[in-house]
């Protein structure tokens, strides 16, 4: 299995030292972490800021079931890397020196749909947040939360869960220049009740419990959600039927703020 593509590639002149050390202690903890246990989740870090990468990268490898498996610092190479690895997982910065995070995002689920891309950024400029939403990623994470917060959000990400606060989806909301959704829609009775669990941040396998549902079901209601939305992400189709009306911040109560 491929560990690691060096990250020293993708960075030039004075970092360059200090990048293939970290990408050495990346590929060891990586390592360490597939003997002592399950195959941790792949992560692939995409930020320009080499400090706060590395401090990220080193705080995910120190976790058993999570492994950082390299770290880019352009849109390019972050597309690289992601699709080349086959990361689970990927922490997008917005603001990168050759594009933005949202053009690479894009691009990543282009050619690996399934990709879970989190915003990972300080950015709160709203009309961006929801051009990433439009793009497909998953959810939003601050570089102020703490580092136990960091890694609950990623970990609740790969479960399926919501990482976007009611607070936060709501200011989207305005934002969204996706399509308006025809009357009829035809979202179903079951597909609504999927829905509005999705809008809690409920993963797949506790609304499965909760109908009294397969996950295979559960999965087939979500792609059919989608595709009724013109959606390309959960996210994204909970801010659109919210939008629309299709369901109500009501149905979050039970999210947690972040």
């Amino acid at each position: 299995m491929k560990l690691s593509i060096p990250i020293a590639n993708f960075v030039r002149g004075e970092q360059m030292e200090e990048v293939i050390e970290l990408n050495r202690d990346i590929v060891s903890r990586g390592v360490n972490n597939m003997v002592e246990g399950s195959s941790p989740t792949k992560i692939v870090i995409v930020d320009d800021h080499l400090m706060v990468a590395e401090g990220v990268g080193r705080l995910i490898n120190a976790e058993p079931d999570l492994q950082t498996v390299g770290i880019a610092s352009s849109a390019t190479q972050g597309i690289l890397l992601a699709v080349e690895s086959e990361a689970v997982v990927v922490l997008m910065d917005f603001h990168l020196p050759d594009d933005d995070g949202i053009a690479a995002t894009a691009e990543i689920l282009r050619q690996r749909p399934g990709t879970l891309v989190i915003m990972f950024s300080s950015e709160e400029n709203e009309a961006l947040l929801a051009r990433a939403v439009e793009a497909g990623c998953v959810g939003f994470i601050k570089k102020t939360h703490s580092a136990a917060e960091i890694l609950s959000m990623i970990r609740a990400a790969i479960r399926g869960e919501s990482i976007v606060s009611t607070a936060m989806l709501t200011s989207l909301l305005n934002h969204l220049t996706s399509a308006r959704v025809s009357p009829a829609h035809g979202i179903t009775t079951r597909e609504l009740e999927v829905l509005k669990l999705l809008a809690r941040g409920v993963a797949t396998e506790t609304i499965s419990t909760s109908l009294f549902l397969s996950t295979h079901t559960v999965r087939n209601h979500v792609r059919n959600i989608l595709a009724k939305l013109g959606a390309h992400s959960k996210l994204e189709a909970v801010a659109i039927a919210t939008r629309e009306g299709i369901i109500t911040l009501d149905d979050r109560m039970t999210h947690q703020e972040q």
